[in-house]
């Protein structure tokens, strides 16, 4: 599991590399978005946690002159972690176009093997 520290002025915070997705992710094109639609729920729990993600760094950085403790760099990346979780569990939607290039596959399947 590699990561990549994402350097600032205030601290170091760990991002993960899209290496550690799983394969069926890494192997979609880079052109290609992944689009997801969160139920009603899922949208307040991100929009909850990226301001518990802003108030704890911008809270922090302005009390400690700059500097993220240890402890909270982990409670960064915890909330980091929770939203993606969040993220990961959003229905995935597939734009017209690609449904449409999914559907034609499904019906002539010879068509593909050329």
């Amino acid at each position: 599991m590699s990561t990549t520290p994402s350097s600032s002025p205030f601290g170091q915070i760990t991002v993960h590399t899209l290496s550690e997705q799983p394969a069926s992710r890494r192997e979609r094109s880079s052109s290609q978005t992944i689009r997801r639609r969160p139920s009603m729920d899922q949208g307040h729990a991100l929009e909850s946690l990226g301001h518990s993600i802003e108030y704890l760094y911008d809270s922090r950085v302005y009390r400690n002159a700059g500097e993220l403790s240890p402890s909270d760099v982990e409670a960064v990346q915890i909330l980091m972690r929770l939203s993606r979780e969040v993220f990961v569990e959003c229905r995935e939607v597939v734009p017209a176009r690609n449904g449409l290039k999914l559907l034609l596959h499904k019906l002539w399947p010879e068509r593909n093997a050329a």
